[in-house]
């Protein structure tokens, strides 16, 4: 540092939008201020003196005083307002534009005083407010109490916003203390490139160090946290972050583009000086193409330039629409709507989503919407397409950046989004020709530059996704690459079909295969082998010997009905009343073991003598061909051991002589959800009305996509639900009328949940074991979690000895509220520290609810359980589950785990056919006689007769079937 280095307001804000900054002011450096930083001053010093000639007509000279060294001597006073101030302390010498007056006990007397602070922009960010928060501590050093609030003078009207501060402002003490550290040398900032770079003096100098040193933080769009995560694994340059990139193989069956930005392949693509092409992109091709790019100030928030090439097969034109208000912003979009409606299937290109948030905001004030939707359906964001897919040799996806590589180049070397904002205010001042030219001239010349880009990518496209009569894709320049033939040389494997050169290899290669040989050859040469081929006939399931055979009969005319009927003989029956002679399947269970059931049923044909009518048997019609111990069994081994489909097949064939197709397993699962719909339904209502609440949710892949499975469970019965997405807006109708204690996980949306909650402690204590291990001599953070594990630790010594007994656990309330007073208390410095206290602090009345109330647990172990279960189903079906097959899926899985949950046997609640299972807790469990045969519910129709064309459900009395 410079000898008489100080800390000044400049130094402050310096260090606000970036540490390495206040290192170089400190440092005594300077730098090449930017238009836009210059711009910004300006309006800071025209509010300055617009905010004091308005005080100084509203005041007398003795409440207003300028130009004082601030001490309490000179505040003792009392002057109403107190502007251009200097506080002048060792090492530091800090301009406060202005204090006021306010009712409030202090130092002082009977009074205290505010900071003021001027601002050139209309909106407030975050770094004024921190910087208020600063001059709000040293002024509680001059007058002995930390100002509640501060006002913010800001905008060309010059309003005034009162800020509120933080009570005792302790993160402007800990920002006040590291700039101090840096003062002192203490500490070395790292040099990162973050967002306030491109305003920043030193913009030119940090990024030539950054580029000498190969920083990570070269990279766009990459957070504090994620260069974090590249420093804990040793990384810091762009070279070694590319040799960390790894191409991740598609699933067979995963259908959605991913949105990921692979940091390492663009640091890949720095290294080799090469575009990656990563999937399959494509961008649509049109006859009209029209390239647009607007410009505004977001500080103003409204359009004032819209700039289009229109490149059709008769030329290119160029169009620029001004708007010298705000007023005029509709007007020229009523223009650029024009244009567009001229042709009939333009495609519109745009860089960026603020093109498309414009036009959406201007549909919501536009009387005529059909020309503006068509607008938006010709849209296309060429950003979206790189961000996807493409990966340039550069530090960003910024158009200057982009389009630079591909040897695009501004008349004005300097000219950027910060500049053009720089040339509106200075036109907005002074109305000045040559900085409105300036901006037509950069507005068209970005169109050009879209127009550079959307080509290449175009081309790319093309390329890279149009396969050629050879198979092949079309071979791409030399400076671009396919991500997929970067894998093939890293991964040189002989797996796949090979592609032969002779079509005589070919057929030699094809008459190796395993299959191949058994069926064809081996096959010629074995006439035993030949013997127990099974010879195609008659079907495996009508050779076996029925056990049982039975005639189904009608008392009455389905269609009438009548009671007089007539039985009709084989011979004599009608077209259309033919019945031929089912079989359904079942099986015997009972505790010494099991045995196939074999049931053969005829139906009568009848005639009503009333009608006239002919028919069989409405029952004949939904005869079941699967009984209901059949398939408990089936769903028993799909649901408690998670055997596949085509497991099941396998085994019915072995263990019992059956076939059984997968489609019958699926229809299984369908029937047999129905039939516990109404005890799925009950679990849910016991689980609401009941006094503790647990709660956890994961994802699951469908066939069209990513969805999530959420369970709500108590300490007996668990209820598996699927929604689309992770909102938990439906959540919060389900509990409205929940009156127990929710545990659950620190998801924020359970947050919005009205009812005491109990966080999983264990979820805790790991996320601060990992903390430290990962900063293994951060003492700050041993000081917070070896007293939280202390408490924690004596806790559960009373749980393990007493159970979780309110009257037991309320004594430990007072160790959780010093544990809390200390942690108050506390002011740490490491990051890690810093974020585990404020973790604590937020959840703090959240954390300890177990401890006032009778069985709550402090643990969301029931939900997680529950979670494991799905998530074993899960492993072995990514990508194969429809939304209404995981629905009855999750119906069984919710009876299966109330039944573990409860310790009574899952088989044998499905074979007793209860669907109660409090009822079949609590009843003794008598042997039920068995009806002789089973129906399908009505209304179903089984897969084997919807091949068959379905068959019509006959009118007449519902008799009871599989439920």
């Amino acid at each position: 540092m410079a000898a008489d280095s100080k800390i000044t307001l400049e130094v402050l804000r310096g260090y606000l939008n970036c540490p390495y900054l206040a290192h170089l002011l400190l440092a005594g450096k300077a730098g090449v201020k930017s238009d836009y930083e210059i711009v910004i001053s300006e309006l800071e010093q025209e509010v300055r003196l617009n905010v004091v000639a308005r005080l100084r007509s509203q005041h007398t000279d003795q409440d207003l005083v300028t130009g004082v060294s601030l001490d309490a001597a000179a505040l003792s006073n009392g002057t109403a307002y107190v502007l251009n101030a200097e506080l002048q302390r060792d090492g530091f010498s800090i301009h406060f534009d202005g204090l006021k007056r306010v009712a409030g006990r202090s130092r002082l007397g009977n009074f205290q005083y505010v900071p003021l602070l001027f601002c050139g922009t209309n909106h407030i960010h975050k770094t004024q407010r921190h910087l208020l928060e600063a001059l709000g501590l040293l002024l509680s050093r001059v007058q002995g109490v930390a100002p509640s609030f501060g006002i913010i003078y800001h905008g060309s009207h010059c309003a005034a916003t009162k800020v509120r501060l933080p009570l005792g402002l302790p993160a402007a003490n800990e920002r006040f203390d590291e700039v101090t550290q840096i003062q002192r040398g203490d500490t070395l900032p790292k040099l990162l490139l973050n967002p306030h770079c491109p305003a920043c003096q030193f913009r030119q100098h940090c990024h030539s160090a950054a580029v000498e040193q190969d920083s990570i933080s070269l990279l766009g769009g990459l957070k504090q946290k994620e260069l974090k995560r590249f420093a804990r694994k040793g990384l810091f340059t762009l070279t070694q972050l590319a040799h960390t990139f790894r191409p991740r193989r598609k699933g067979k069956r995963s259908d959605r583009r991913s949105n990921h930005r692979y940091h390492a392949l663009q640091a890949l693509a720095i290294r080799d000086k090469r575009v990656y092409v990563l999937g399959a992109p494509d961008l649509i091709s049109r006859d009209v193409q029209i390239y647009l790019d607007v410009e505004s100030n977001p500080d103003e928030g409204f359009v004032y330039l819209v700039g289009m090439i229109v490149r059709d097969g008769s030329g290119e034109t160029r169009h620029s629409f001004w708007a010298d208000t705000k007023d005029q912003e509709r007007e020229i979009f009523d223009q650029l709507v024009a244009v567009v409606s001229r042709y009939e299937k333009p495609a519109v290109f745009c860089y960026g989503g603020y093109e498309r948030s414009f036009i959406q905001r201007m549909r919501r004030l536009a009387k005529r919407k059909r020309p503006i939707d068509k607008l938006l359906a010709a849209l296309v964001n060429t950003l979206s397409i790189i961000y996807t897919h493409f990966y340039f040799p550069t530090y960003s996806n910024g158009l200057k950046e982009v389009a630079g590589w591909l040897a695009f180049r501004w008349s004005d070397p300097d000219a950027s989004g910060l500049q053009s904002i720089a040339w509106r205010i200075r036109w907005e001042r002074t109305h000045d020709g040559l900085s409105k030219a300036k901006l037509v001239e950069y507005n068209l010349e970005d169109c050009a530059a879209l127009r550079t880009v959307t080509e290449f990518v175009k081309s790319a496209c093309g390329s890279a996704s149009a396969p050629t009569e050879s198979g092949k894709a079309d071979a791409l320049p030399p400076m671009v690459m396919r991500v997929q033939d970067l894998d093939k040389l890293a991964n040189n494997r002989t797996w796949g079909k090979i592609a032969f050169v002779h079509d005589d290899f070919e057929y030699v290669n094809n008459c190796a295969y395993f299959d191949y040989q058994r069926q064809r050859v081996f096959f010629r040469a074995d006439k035993k082998r030949r013997r127990r081929i099974r010879k195609p006939g008659v079907h495996l399931n009508r050779r076996i010997r029925p056990t049982k055979r039975i005639e189904i009969k009608a008392s009455k005319c389905p269609f009438c009905g009548g009671r007089n009927l007539v039985s009709i003989p084989k011979g004599q029956r009608a077209k259309g009343v033919n019945v031929r002679v089912k079989r359904a399947f079942d099986l015997v269970i009972t505790p010494g073991g099991m045995k196939r059931k074999i049931i053969e049923c005829r139906a009568t044909v009848y005639r009503c003598l009333g009608c006239d009518h002919r028919f069989a048997s409405e029952q004949y019609q939904r005869l079941a061909k699967h009984f209901h111990s059949l398939m408990s069994w089936a769903m028993y081994e799909h649901v408690a051991h998670r055997l596949s489909a085509g497991t099941l097949q396998q085994m019915f064939r072995d263990l019992f002589g059956l076939t059984v197709s997968d489609l019958e397993i699926l229809m299984f699962k369908s029937l047999m959800a129905r039939f516990y719909r109404t005890t799925y339904k009950a679990l849910l209502g016991k689980i609401l009305s009941g006094p503790i609440l647990h709660v956890d949710e994961t994802y699951v892949k469908l066939r069209t996509g990513k969805g999530y499975v959420w369970v709500l469970s108590s300490t007996e019965e668990v209820v598996y639900l699927y929604q689309p997405t992770r909102e938990a807006d439906f959540l919060k109708k389900m509990v409205r009328n929940f009156r127990g204690v929710l545990v659950s996980d620190f998801y924020a949306a359970y947050d919005s949940i009205p009812c005491p909650q109990q966080k999983c402690l264990i979820h805790l204590m790991r996320d601060m074991n990992q903390d430290l291990l990962n900063n293994p001599f951060d003492q700050e953070l041993q000081s917070i979690t070896k007293p939280f594990g202390a408490l924690l630790r004596s806790i559960v010594a009373t749980i393990d000895k007493h159970g979780l007994k309110q009257r037991r656990l309320a004594r430990h309330l007072d160790e959780v509220e010093e544990f809390f007073r200390e942690l108050i208390a506390q002011s740490p410095r490491s990051d890690a520290a810093r974020a585990l206290r404020e973790r604590l602090l937020k959840w703090q009345g959240k954390l300890f609810t177990f401890l006032r109330y009778d069985s709550v647990p402090w643990n969301n172990n029931n939900a997680e359980n529950a979670i494991k279960q799905f998530a074993y189903y899960r492993e072995g079906t990514t990508g194969t589950l429809k939304e209404a097959g995981l629905n009855e899926y999750l119906v069984l899985l919710s009876v299966f785990q109330t039944c573990r949950y409860r310790g009574i046997s899952f088989l044998k609640f499905l074979l007793s056919r209860e669907r109660d299972i409090d009822g079949f807790c609590e009843a003794k469990r008598k042997r039920r006689r068995r009806p002789e045969i089973e129906l399908y519910p009505p209304g179903f129709t089984p897969n084997h007769l919807k091949r068959l064309g379905g068959h019509k459900n006959l009118p007449g009395s519902s008799d009871s079937a599989l439920e």
